[in-house]
């Protein structure tokens, strides 16, 4: 939750910063945010390897064979695929916000955003992915979507189809309308 927070902050003073030069584009973006996938799987495999060392039986360390962005890659390719085929999501972008360009915000708050940061400024959606190191389906695994009123929906992965035409749904206002 910390990291949401953090990355909500440092979106914040991007998306506010004096001076942007952020243009609109007619696609409606939906973030992947790499700085939590990333994490959220790098603290899992570490927490499981640390399991394993203490001698816990049914702890199963992550593949030594790939990193927690590649595993976030791996997914997120799935994903993307499915979105560029996926009829309900026609007006809407995917885009990536990275590690990298968290830290850069972080370190220069006020800079005016270009690129992928400037496309990011305003009205857009969150994507968050609680993947593990072990499944390349992700099956069961969780999802968070935050939109631009930061009303947050939660789903569980079936498949990378149902989880985007799910998403694609709720960004463009298909469907009903949740209160809380």
């Amino acid at each position: 939750m910390l990291k949401l927070l953090l990355a909500l902050v440092a979106v914040g003073a991007v998306s506010f910063s004096p001076g942007q030069s952020a243009q609109k584009s007619k696609f409606l973006p939906i973030v992947f945010d790499d700085w939590w996938n990333v994490d959220y799987v790098k603290n899992g495999c570490q927490m499981a390897a640390n399991a394993v060392k203490v001698g816990n039986p049914y702890a199963k360390p992550c593949p030594a064979d790939s990193t927690p962005a590649d595993i976030v890659k791996e997914f997120e390719d799935e994903l993307e695929v499915a979105f560029a085929s996926e009829s309900a999501c026609h007006g809407l972008s995917l885009l990536h916000f990275t590690p990298e360009m968290a830290h850069a915000t972080v370190k220069n708050p006020n800079a005016p955003a270009t690129g992928t940061m400037a496309r990011m400024a305003g009205d857009n959606w969150w994507l968050m992915l609680d993947l593990d190191g072990h499944s390349h389906t992700q099956t069961g695994r969780g999802w968070t979507l935050l939109g631009p009123e930061h009303h947050l929906l939660s789903g569980r992965i079936t498949t990378p189809q149902r989880v985007v035409r799910q998403i694609c749904k709720i960004a463009k206002g298909v469907g009903g309308k949740t209160e809380k």
